[in-house]
């Protein structure tokens, strides 16, 4: 029979005490002498027996079987013979035919085979196949089978069967039904009897995944993926874990891949799995641990991904070693060289840093926002000769760049060429002519070379862009003095007392001016409106006095008086003059006013109580009748 589940046929006896008895045919006058001689010895047995007296031990003198030696059977085609007590295992599938029955007796009459769970006679004279024998039976459960032998109904052996299906079977029933748990049943039970059949692995683990058994399917996929390395059963099983979120097994199992398949959509599915997945700094890290497991073909972009990591986590050496690698890889993209050097610059080493943008701008020479960092570099380095070198450079291609303009104009600033800063503040003002600032310092190279003409060009331009410029108005009112233009000088001055108020020398000097000219009307206007601006300054009013008493305008000298009382009350010579206007041009009120606060200052003051008391009499003989 062949093998099942416990694989090998058990027997209770030695196959030695096995024999066939079998009847030969033909010779009747030979079995007629036989039996006579059987029956007489049988006869005298008794006789002998009976006399003695052991009639108990009858029994084991007679001829008749006493137990079970073998059954003999007919199995799929082959013979087999069957020890007493033995269990074999069946498939529905199989045939099976009774040949004989084997036992210890000398002749087997009233001997018989009979099961209580078989038709024994359908195995008698043919064989039969056991789902015959039992129609309706599915075996889904294993069936037992006992086949008793008896002696005229007194029992003296058995064998066993079950009958049971094999993995063929369950893979047969699975295919045959459309029920998901069904079909996962079958297989189990196929598994089971096959635990070593990786096609009946791989269709069950793929049943669990469609019925999301997750676990049990990752189980029999790694079973099948020890066995031996499979594309589909790996990428089957990454999408196994990328489900369950085990990123790590996941990220295994991509590396398991790699092994396959060099494919590159693979290697860019990996790198976007593990950094959606893991922090930056754990991305690098394992890709770090594991870089030897990538292809070769994709050493190149590995390390322009570490690089980036390395960047995000501003790690900037490794970010740096993971760029040189990729160049030595074989990457050509020059943005990488501009990486690095951005990597060096970050990590403080302008060196390398230099060296690097010098290669990229080799290979992309119209970068203008590299070149000004390039010069960035060397000037930080201290190379402010390279620098400048570099921005001349620039200038040469673009005349019109602001940026190489401003930054080389910072460098000649610290060096002693006056001219070429001159020149460069000449390109720089052509480019920006409203900058006050490059107006400004434009003007001051040119008023330090002695370029009037030029340096009040510039001074002006400033004066015209901010109204309320000081620095600007003092190198041009020392420009006009020195080209000897006073209108334009005394211009400027009254526009500087406007703006530094606080620097009385200005309006000295204007006052001096007036003097000078006699222009006693223009003071008074100047002064008058200088006044008002800053009524807090005793000089504007002084000057404005002045001025006043110059033109006859006693009202406002007068009224200056008062400013200056309030502004200096302790000075009694303001009131005693205020007094004396008021009294000369008949405002007799005003003047008694004004000495009446003298007096609160100064009750002892004679000659202002003299005063007071003089205009009182002469303001009441004013009001007497005539």
């Amino acid at each position: 029979m062949g093998s099942r589940k416990r694989g090998k046929y058990s027997f209770n006896l030695d196959e030695s005490v096995v024999r066939t008895r079998s009847v030969k045919k033909g010779g009747g006058s030979g079995r007629w002498i036989v039996l006579f001689v059987l029956l007489a010895v049988l006869a005298g047995s008794v006789y002998s027996l009976v006399i003695t007296g052991s009639a108990d031990d009858l029994a084991s003198y007679l001829p008749f079987p006493k137990k079970l030696v073998a059954l003999r059977f007919q199995h799929n085609g082959q013979e087999v013979v069957l020890l007493p007590d033995s269990q074999v295992v069946l498939n529905p599938r199989d045939s099976l035919r009774l040949l004989e029955i084997q036992t210890d007796g000398w002749v087997s009459w009233g001997t018989k085979a009979a099961s209580a769970d078989l038709n024994v006679k359908a195995i008698l004279n043919k064989p039969a196949v056991i789902q015959d024998l039992f129609p309706q039976e599915s075996f889904e459960k294993p069936k037992a089978i006992e086949i008793r032998v008896l002696l005229w109904n007194r029992f003296i052996g058995k064998v066993n069967f079950l009958v049971q299906l094999d993995a063929r079977d369950w893979v047969q029933k699975a295919n045959a039904t459309s029920d998901l748990d069904r079909k996962i049943f079958f297989l189990e039970k196929a598994l089971q009897e096959n635990a070593g059949n990786v096609l009946v692995k791989t269709q069950l683990a793929g049943l669990y995944f469609e019925d999301k058994k997750y676990d049990e399917a990752g189980r029999l996929y790694r079973e099948i993926d020890a066995s031996g390395k499979s594309k589909s059963i790996s990428e089957r099983l990454l999408l196994v874990y990328q489900i369950q979120n085990k990123v790590d097994d996941a990220l295994m199992v991509y590396l398991d891949l790699f092994k396959l398949s060099e494919e590159p959509e693979t290697f860019k599915e990996f790198l976007q799995y593990i950094q959606k997945k893991k922090s930056k700094e754990d991305a690098a890290r394992f890709l770090e641990k594991h870089q030897q497991h990538i292809p070769k073909a994709f050493q190149s972009s590995l390390m322009l991904f570490l690089a980036d990591l390395n960047t995000q986590t501003k790690n900037w050496a490794k970010a740096a070693t993971s760029y040189e690698k990729a160049i030595k890889a074989g990457i050509k993209d020059p943005d990488v060289l501009y990486n690095l050097a951005v990597t060096y610059q970050q990590s403080d080493d302008p060196d390398k840093a230099i060296q690097a943008l010098e290669k990229y701008l080799q290979k992309n020479p119209g970068d203008t926002k590299s070149w000004l960092q390039l010069g960035e570099l060397q000037e930080k380095k201290g190379a402010l000769t390279q620098a400048r070198s570099t921005y001349e450079a620039m200038l040469q291609k673009n005349p019109q760049n602001r940026e190489a303009l401003v930054r080389l104009v910072a460098i000649l600033e610290k060096g002693k060429d006056k001219g070429a800063l001159q020149a460069a503040y000449q390109k720089l003002a052509a480019t920006q002519p409203r900058n006050k600032t490059i107006q400004h310092n434009l003007g001051v190279l040119y008023y330090d070379a002695r370029k009037y003409d030029k340096a009040a060009a510039c001074f002006e331009a400033v004066v015209a862009l901010d109204p309320k410029d000081v620095e600007s108005r003092k190198y041009l009112l020392d420009i006009y003095r020195k080209q000897k233009n006073d209108k334009a000088a005394t211009a400027v001055i009254q526009s500087l007392a406007q703006l530094d108020p606080k620097n009385t020398s200005y309006y000295d000097t204007i006052f001096k001016s007036y003097e000078q000219k006699k222009d006693y009307k223009g003071m008074a206007a100047f002064f008058r409106t200088a006044s008002q601006q800053h009524p807090e300054m005793v000089a504007l009013h002084n000057y404005a006095l002045f001025a006043a008493l110059k033109t006859g305008d006693n009202k406002g000298a007068i009224k200056e008086l008062d400013h200056l009382n309030r502004l200096q009350p302790k000075e009694k010579k303001h009131l005693r003059q205020a007094a004396n206007l008021c009294e000369s041009s008949g405002d007799h009120a005003g003047a008694l006013k004004r000495l009446e606060l003298l007096l609160k200052l100064d009750p002892k003051d004679k000659e202002a109580k003299e005063d007071y008391l003089r205009i009182k009499m002469l303001m009441v003989t004013k009001k007497k009748p005539e």
